[in-house]
């Protein structure tokens, strides 16, 4: 038990969960994925119980699968072009906003394509915005040697929020008889996830592969530079020469 307890705290000191920008962002993810989990079964609770049937559900749930699905590819363009945590920063921000119009909704008791399906759309676009982001942003936090075992903890975080999001939810749903508090869950868990996001440095941590990569090519730009000045040095001399 001793050695066990001493290679955690080994890991802790040396691995990925040493890192704070790390932190920040697996606790975040693991956060936002129980309230996304939460979503999943508040909107089926939401439309069902008002009546509105299983082609409104379906409608609905392929207002948001769409969007999500065609902008993966543009949330890898834009987290190049503004940077991943720039991107989800947003994207947890505007997801924070509609899926709290969502509750209000819920509290309404307001199920209609109308209503929902603009809601849905957005927050589909805004995941597939952010999925491509969530991947890029690693390497500007973990160098090389924890970059692996980043990747297995941010992942293991999200699967622990997948098995626990849907049991809150379902909790939730059945003591209420509602999907208010369950989306007013998810809002709160777009909110935690963003404030982890801005908590996060711009510039890529100190040691991480983005910063390493950067310092390369800082470092080759200016011996591309020096080996310009120097080869154009004796032309220079010659012309004077002349």
């Amino acid at each position: 038990m001793t050695a066990v307890a001493g290679r955690l705290a080994v890991g802790w000191r040396t691995g990925p969960l040493a890192v704070r920008s790390f932190r920040l962002l697996a606790g975040g993810q693991f956060t936002s994925t129980i309230g996304d989990f939460c979503y999943a079964v508040a909107l089926p609770w939401l439309v069902l119980s008002a009546h509105g049937g299983a082609i409104l559900l379906g409608t609905v749930l392929a207002c948001y699968g769409v969007p999500r699905t065609v902008l993966i590819p543009v949330g890898g363009v834009l987290a190049d072009k503004i940077g991943p945590r720039t991107l989800m920063l947003a994207a947890d921000a505007a997801r924070c906003v509609l899926v709290a119009g969502l509750a209000l909704l819920a509290a309404r008791h307001t199920a209609s394509l109308a209503a929902l399906g603009p809601i849905a759309a957005l927050i589909g676009a805004g995941e597939g915005l952010f999925i491509p982001a969530s991947f890029a942003i690693m390497p500007s936090l973990l160098d090389g040697e924890r970059l692996a075992a980043g990747n297995a903890l941010s992942t293991a975080a999200v699967q622990v929020g997948s098995l626990l999001g849907p049991a809150l939810g379902g909790a939730l749903v059945a003591a209420t008889r509602a999907s208010t508090a369950a989306f007013a869950v998810d809002a709160a868990s777009f909110g935690v996830s963003a404030l982890t996001l801005l908590l996060i440095p711009r510039r890529a941590v100190s040691g991480s592969m983005a910063a390493a990569a950067a310092s390369g090519a800082g470092d080759a730009a200016g011996a591309d530079g020096a080996g310009d000045a120097a080869g154009r040095s004796p032309a220079r001399a010659a012309c004077w020469r002349c």
